[in-house]
């Protein structure tokens, strides 16, 4: 119905199955936190089916659309907007049968332009007593009445009777109706089992009971949907039995995610422990040169020590709160703003300059060392060079943890919530590491819901979307994703150059051009990792008395980013920009390795492909291009793409706009196909082919021939430009 209503579907972060009060409990929640998106209350019953939605806007209802659907005995299609149809999402609501979904990050602005007459008068105390009466809008079945003898006597029928109570019972029968109608012996036969499908539909529902709903909560409402269709059976019993495997898969996938989460908390550690030994080195060089001129601080005019920090501001930072973690460094003036970080930066100024009135909570996503706790840092900062007095916490989520033990260890809960619950501003980074931690899971919840029902901000950090994060309570999930996400990506060369130009500075040293290209092309992967490199090299060539230079940065940093001399592989084919080709193999093996040949020769890459990117390049190295994986599952480590032509086509357009000479594989075009249609995977094509040859880049398209009929190939054979290399 939404497709039909073309309402956005946003991002759904609970469902819940309906039932008295359930709808009332949900709003109650989200006035809690200021919610903004919309409930969505579906109901399908046999012959007719509603669905309403209900816009929240900082969690109070401002408008209503509901839309109904009946089959018998005449169709009847209507559509509600505005109070009268809020009776009728509240009764749906009730029903047992009905699913409530709550979507988020929906624009309110997108109700407002197409459904103007929506808005609710009453929004306070939204009660069924202050809905206008339900009238005969939606019409109910007349009760038709037999009158022919016929009828009647079909009525008393014992087998009749029989199918009527199991009609009674809410079960679909009409399948042993029509049988009726036909043959009564056989429908006393089809009545016997029936009854013995109800039985196993019976047993179905308590194994469905039994059963997680966290994750999985679609698919179990839709089994719950269908059990009331004993024809249905055989195909309930499959998709059960196929979820159960998922719910397998999950769990081992939630324990490796958890090993995953422990080994970064590891690798966090090593990570720093490096960092305080180059650190180390640095100021024992520094020792051994001639003093120079004393650095004051500009803030307070005190003496600056060796690391150019102010003992004296550090102080009175720390005093902030004792659980505050502040970084020397991190403020917003050192923070290198570029295409992938600026909505990050800019929700992040807006923040520190006014808590609790921009974004609130404010959730920054990004993989391991792109700069979220910087910005923690730097609105941290802003925030007490404005008000030193202000009470602020800023910590680690694993800290918090570590805190909140202690504090019950040593019977000193009272105290510890004193301190936390009273910031104005409560900051917690590497949300990630709360995984499993149930105990401090429960404690947080309660602290933010304090924290914004005080008029106090809130900003989260982690590397993983809540979702993603392993034994997530749904309720704190749904608390700290309820005002805006900000991601931020790797950055692309040219904020790496600025990056590497800003950390040298800092640390007093010019790098030559070549050099800064050099760190910039071949540590891609995080901000972090960017200054370990350079940190390397500083303290080589401080150690070493030597100046850096193109050849010793190859020498000191080759061993440990994994720098390899790249080889060429593959066939030896000649391919031109502005072409298009298809190549048929068994496996896009070939075509990989011709992508790969020309990602050496400095062609910029796309890859949409049906393997996973991990393998792809660790089979052939194509670690410089951007590789989509083709499916309809969410990946908590790769990028992928849905099999929509629309949004792959966007997405190429996108990749070939920059002017840059580039190259694009698709593998997977039986995949686009199963899902669409040839014809439609045709016509997606041929635009492709149009595009490209007004343009320096190549397509590569990789299909088995055994997986297409012999008419598809010959069509596309005549589309394209055909490498035949089995």
């Amino acid at each position: 119905m939404s497709t039909e209503l073309r309402i956005p579907e946003g991002i759904v972060v609970r469902t819940a199955r309906g039932g008295p009060d359930v709808l009332k409990g949900i709003l109650n929640d989200l006035t809690q936190y200021s919610f903004s998106g919309y409930i969505k209350v579906i109901l399908k019953k046999e012959g007719l089916s509603s669905t309403g939605y209900l816009v929240i806007d900082q969690g109070t209802p401002k408008m209503s659309i509901y839309q109904f659907f009946k089959a018998h005995p005449r169709e009847i299609r209507r559509i509600y907007a505005g109070d009268k149809s809020m009776r009728f999402i509240w009764e749906d609501s009730q029903d047992k049968h009905s699913v409530i979904e709550l979507h988020s990050r929906v624009p309110k602005e997108e109700f407002d332009r197409r459904f103007p007459d929506a808005k609710l008068i009453e929004t306070e105390n939204l009660e069924p007593s202050k809905f206008p009466p339900r009238q005969e809008e939606v019409e109910k079945a007349p009760v038709v009445k037999p009158s022919a003898e016929k009828d009647e006597k079909e009525k008393r029928d014992p087998v009749m009777v029989e199918i009527d109570k199991i009609r009674q019972q809410g079960y679909v029968v009409s399948k042993l109706e029509e049988t009726f109608k036909i043959n009564r012996t056989a429908a006393k036969k089809e009545l016997a089992k029936y009854q013995d499908k109800i039985d196993e539909l019976k047993i179905i529902e308590k194994q469905i009971d039994g059963l997680p709903m966290s994750g999985f909560e679609e698919e179990i409402e839709s089994l719950r949907a269908r059990l009331n269709d004993p024809e249905q059976l055989d195909s309930i019993k499959r998709e059960l039995l196929n979820l159960r495997d998922k719910i397998k898969i999950r769990i081992e996938q939630t324990k490796i995610a958890e090993k995953k989460i422990e080994e970064d908390i590891k690798k966090k550690k090593r990570d720093e422990q490096s960092g305080d030994l180059y650190d180390l080195i640095l100021q024992y060089q520094r020792g051994q040169i001639p003093k120079k001129e004393v650095s004051t601080c500009e803030k307070c005019g005190g003496i600056l020590d060796g690391k150019g920090v102010c003992q004296s501001c550090k102080e009175s930072e720390e005093k902030a709160s004792p659980l505050t973690v502040l970084t020397e460094g991190m403020g917003f003036q050192s923070f290198v703003v570029g295409k992938n970080n600026k909505f990050a930066y800019a929700a992040a100024v807006a923040v520190a300059h006014a808590p609790d009135k921009a974004y609130n909570p404010l959730f920054l996503y990004g993989k391991s060392g792109l700069g979220k706790t910087h910005l923690l840092n730097a609105i941290a900062r802003q925030i007490l060079d404005k008000n030193p007095k202000e009470k602020i916490v800023l910590i680690p989520a694993e800290k918090f943890a570590e805190e909140l033990d202690q504090a019950i260890k040593n019977n000193d809960l009272r105290g510890f919530r004193n301190i936390i619950r009273k910031s104005k501003v409560l900051m917690i980074d590497d949300f990630q590491f709360l995984a499993g931690k149930d105990a401090a899971q429960d404690e947080l919840m309660h602290i933010i819901d304090e924290t914004l029902q005080s008029g106090g901000q809130v900003v989260v950090a982690s590397d993983r979307l809540p979702r993603e994060i392993p034994r997530l309570s749904d309720q704190l999930a749904t608390k700290i994703q309820g005002g805006m996400i900000a991601d931020i990506q790797p950055p692309e060369k040219q904020t790496r150059i600025e990056i590497i130009k800003r950390k040298a500075k800092e640390k007093g040293k010019e790098m030559p051009e070549s050099v800064l290209d050099f760190i910039a092309e071949n540590v891609q992967t995080n901000v972090r990792e960017l200054e370990a490199a350079l940190n390397r090299l500083i303290a080589f060539s401080t150690v070493m008395k030597v100046n850096i230079d193109l050849q010793l940065a190859k020498e000191v940093l080759t061993p440990t980013i994994g720098l390899k001399e790249e080889k060429r592989v593959g066939p030896a084919v000649d391919i031109k920009a502005g072409h298009s080709y298809l190549i048929e193999e068994d496996r896009p093996v070939n075509s990989n390795r011709i992508f790969a040949n020309k990602i050496t020769e400095g062609f910029k890459g796309l890859e949409i492909t049906r393997m996973n990117p991990a393998q792809v390049r660790k089979e052939y190295g194509t670690k410089r291009a951007e590789i989509l994986w083709l499916t309809d599952k969410d990946s908590k480590s790769e990028k992928t793409i849905s099999p929509s032509l629309e949004m792959i086509v966007h997405t190429i357009e996108e990749f070939t706009g920059k002017g840059e000479p580039g190259i694009l594989l698709i593998d997977g075009l039986q995949y686009l196909i199963s899902n669409t249609s040839f014809e439609g995977v045709l016509r997606f094509l041929r635009r492709l082919i149009d595009d490209f040859s007004e343009s320096n880049s190549i397509m590569l398209i990789s299909v088995g021939p055994g997986t297409l009929k012999a008419q598809e190939l010959s069509i596309l054979e005549r589309e394209f430009e055909t490498i035949k290399l089995g």
